[in-house]
């Protein structure tokens, strides 16, 4: 039995799925080497050094 070839319809969906898994991906390596990622991963590690269960954060949420 000789398999079929994906249709255009496939090929779209199969195109739009890589997409968006190369969009999150590009999307997590610049927030782990922006400033703004490096600052957040710092603050978020005082504040849990401050309040390890962070109860008193949930407040301000």
């Amino acid at each position: 039995m000789v398999p079929m070839e994906p249709g255009p319809e496939d090929f779209a969906r199969q195109l739009a799925e890589r997409r968006a898994r190369m969009d999150e991906a590009r999307k997590l390596a610049y927030y782990a080497h922006s400033r703004t990622g490096i600052l957040t991963r710092f603050l978020r590690r005082i504040a849990d050094r401050i309040d390890p269960t962070g109860d008193g954060r949930k407040r301000v949420r």
